[in-house]
């Protein structure tokens, strides 16, 4: 099967050897020149995966109406702030909506998940599966066991998805809540960020064990509040992909508070980042959401002060520990 797949960073790079492994035509739009012909001339990438090798077989280039006339299947892997433009710029140049989507980008850079997002351009599309994973891009290219969700509101769509993905070492599992997968996945970002400031700090299995368990806690009174499905919050999408993503120096979100704890402060690091974090609008966004349903969020309203109101860490910490005592 021919499959192209929009922009070439790490996840989606790993994915496109997932799906080479497996036999499939894969060509990547990889919007930086470099990018692309460093991919079909060495089959690697030093930017995103540190040189590692990918299957041979993966081509790429740096023009999207190629990628669009080589395949209707579609894997959109963009981070969630350009999904919008990245649709517009696809509709310009090829304004069918003949496309089987297969996204990989998360939630909450706005308050539409990217599925709803998606619909809004290609009303009329075949069909629409996300890719959401607790996991690694640089493991998955090592052929580490790693087990992602393909997520829909048609379990056939999903099933499909599974099959084109799943192999010896690529496990996929088929799931239906759709927007709470999206949430989750997303809100497990900004726990991690508060996990990055315990390592800074030098604190140890009592303080992150700590974390983790209050973080678990305000993701479930969200998805309480607003009628997740339980299955979802325990699942890959909710509590592995937060163990993961609080548990290994390798996360993104992780590595941001690094910088941010060093400072003691956010705004340089927002200021300076080049690198996909998304927890920036994940924050924002829940934040509105405690508002709106008056929910208590600890760790959650205390990252949106550092990030927006550029309110100091390290008062944030000792704020959250002097807390009044309540029922809880």
């Amino acid at each position: 099967m021919k499959i192209s797949v929009i922009w070439a960073w790490s996840r989606w790079l790993a994915l496109c050897d997932v799906l080479a492994y497996n036999g499939n035509d894969v060509l990547v739009y990889a919007k930086e020149p470099n990018s692309a012909e460093e991919i079909n001339r060495n089959h690697t990438s030093i930017k995103y995966l540190d040189g590692r090798k990918i299957n041979s077989n993966i081509k790429a280039c740096d023009n999207l109406k190629k990628a669009l006339d080589f395949s209707n299947y579609l894997v959109i892997v963009v981070p969630s702030k350009f999904v919008p433009s990245v649709l517009e710029e696809i509709k310009e140049i090829k304004p069918s909506n003949d496309y089987f989507f297969i996204n990989a980008t998360k939630w909450l850079a706005s308050k539409k998940t990217i599925q709803q997002t998606i619909n809004e351009y290609f009303p009329k599309h075949r069909w629409l599966v996300s890719i959401l994973w607790p996991s690694f891009a640089k493991e998955v290219v090592d052929k580490n066991i790693t087990c992602i969700c393909a997520i829909s509101k048609d379990e056939t769509e999903a099933q499909f998805v599974q099959a084109l993905f799943s192999n010896n070492y690529f496990r996929l599992y088929t799931q239906t809540d759709v927007i709470w997968a999206e949430i989750y996945s997303s809100m497990k970002n900004a726990i991690a960020i508060a996990s990055g400031i315990i390592t800074w700090l030098w604190y140890e299995t009592n303080t992150k064990a700590s974390l983790i368990t209050w973080g678990l806690k305000e993701m479930a009174l969200i998805g309480n509040t607003l009628w997740a499905k339980q299955e979802t919050f325990f699942w890959l999408t909710g509590l592995w992909d937060l163990i993961l993503t609080c548990s290994s120096d390798e996360s993104r979100n992780f590595k941001a508070w690094y910088q941010i704890w060093k400072a003691d402060s956010a705004k340089e690091f927002i200021e300076n980042n080049k690198t996909t974090v998304e927890w920036l609008a994940t924050i924002w966004v829940i934040e509105e959401i405690a508002q709106n349903y008056k929910l208590d969020l600890p760790i959650l309203h205390a990252l949106y002060l550092v990030v927006y109101e550029n309110v100091k860490p390290s008062d944030m910490l000792k704020k959250i520990m002097q807390r009044p005592f309540i029922k809880e």
